[in-house]
């Protein structure tokens, strides 16, 4: 759960090089919420909203009641993502599976961005004419990003998570394994 923590805010501080006041409009923590589901499972959620939180305080400089606007983001996009990926999107190894897998990407970045963009303009941050101008170039700036790099994490890291007993997989998986434990 630390370790995921410290990566979201790590990534999240790197994300503010492009911003408006107040948003990350290039978020590359979307990268680890399309691969932390799978290899973390709970405690990755855990650890991603706790993150999110910190990177909102402390990244995007935003008030400790409205930074709960990040973890709800989090929450939405990683719940999505460990819900709906199917195992066999999860290996990344088929055609048929990555087209799965990137269509499932685009949809809970999507859910995540208008969310996020709602919740901002709902508590005042932005008109919500800022807002909605913000949707499109934030949503394919991020999608591209997930798309080129987390099915390249879950190629290349999966399997040694795997070999060390530390690979969560999807929810299903996961909730198969805490009912044999």
């Amino acid at each position: 759960m630390a370790m995921t923590t410290a990566l979201y805010v790590v990534f999240f501080a790197l994300s503010f090089a492009i911003s408006v006041p107040h948003f990350t409009v290039l978020y590359l923590p979307i990268i680890l919420l399309g691969v932390f589901p799978l290899w973390f499972g709970f405690s990755g959620l855990v650890g991603s909203m706790i993150g999110a939180f910190i990177g909102g305080v402390y990244v995007e400089g935003l008030p400790l009641h409205i930074a709960v606007v990040e973890i709800t983001t989090a929450f939405i996009i990683y719940g999505i993502n460990w819900l709906l990926i199917p195992k066999m999107s999860a290996e990344a190894k088929t055609k048929r599976g990555l087209i799965i897998l990137l269509s499932i990407y685009a949809m809970s970045l999507f859910v995540g961005t208008v969310a996020i963009l709602w919740q901002f303009s709902a508590v005042g941050m932005f008109p919500a004419e800022v807002a909605w101008a913000l949707l499109p170039g934030t949503f394919l700036l991020n999608l591209f990003i997930v798309w080129l790099v987390s099915p390249a994490l879950i190629k290349a890291i999966s399997p040694k998570l795997r070999a060390w007993g530390v690979y969560s997989g999807n929810f299903s998986e996961w909730r198969s394994r805490k009912k044999k434990v």
